[in-house]
């Protein structure tokens, strides 16, 4: 059995885990409240390694994914000042998010993920770093091709409009999710053989899949995470 499926059975316990709450509740929320929507939902693997990636526009995209895959435990790179946040980081320490800062190597973080990846997990990742931005920088492309996993890229699409940032309450517009083709990590890499130009291959693909969502993304690396 998978980490995942572990996570989603409560790991043989009849008690839901913190995580398995959230996501059911967000599943909920989502598909009457928001009318989500999801496109193609058949390209989503069963089971295995997963490094999943999507454009980020609204603090609802977090709980979005956890609603679209509530059959997997999705972990979340995450921004380290919100867990000195106490109610933010109390909520992402119970859902095993991963701190990342925008300075620095983050390798304990990138360590779990690959782990975590090796394991037969499943890492959610916003390449862009941050709601909004046009960037895409390389972590996931790193963790992808160290622990040889694919990537399923997603544009999301109604956040932005369902909660824009800077607001509190949200609108009840539509969501939809739409689910790309998996990439493997051979791919990704290009034939690349060394470490630094392999996460640059990535990225650069990266940023071709999700231009759709962010057409200001460049087809750039911003920050290349040395092997």
């Amino acid at each position: 059995m998978t980490s995942d499926a572990q996570s989603a059975g409560g790991g043989g316990s009849s008690r839901l885990s913190p995580y398995t709450i959230t996501a059911l509740t967000a599943r909920l929320v989502f598909g009457t409240a928001f009318r989500l929507e999801v496109v193609s939902p058949e390209r989503i693997p069963a089971q295995g390694p997963l490094v999943i990636v999507a454009n980020h526009e609204s603090y609802l995209d977090g709980p979005l994914l956890m609603s679209v895959f509530s059959r997997r435990h999705l972990t979340f790179f995450s921004a380290a000042y919100l867990f000195e946040q106490p109610a933010t980081g109390w909520a992402l320490r119970r859902l095993g998010a991963l701190p990342v800062n925008a300075q620095g190597s983050n390798l304990d973080s990138l360590k779990k993920a690959i782990a975590i990846l090796k394991g037969g997990g499943t890492m959610a990742i916003f390449p862009g770093g941050g709601i909004a931005r046009d960037e895409v920088l390389g972590g996931a492309a790193y963790v992808a091709l160290k622990a040889n996993a694919p990537v399923l890229p997603l544009q999301i699409e109604g956040t932005n409009e369902a909660l824009p940032p800077g607001e509190k309450l949200p609108h009840f517009a539509p969501i939809t999710v739409r689910v790309g083709t998996l990439v493997p990590a051979s791919e990704m890499a290009n034939g690349c053989a060394d470490t630094r130009n392999a996460v640059a291959e990535g990225t650069r693909m990266l940023a071709r899949v999700l231009a759709g969502t962010r057409p200001a993304w460049r087809d750039i690396c911003r920050r290349t995470v040395d092997g």
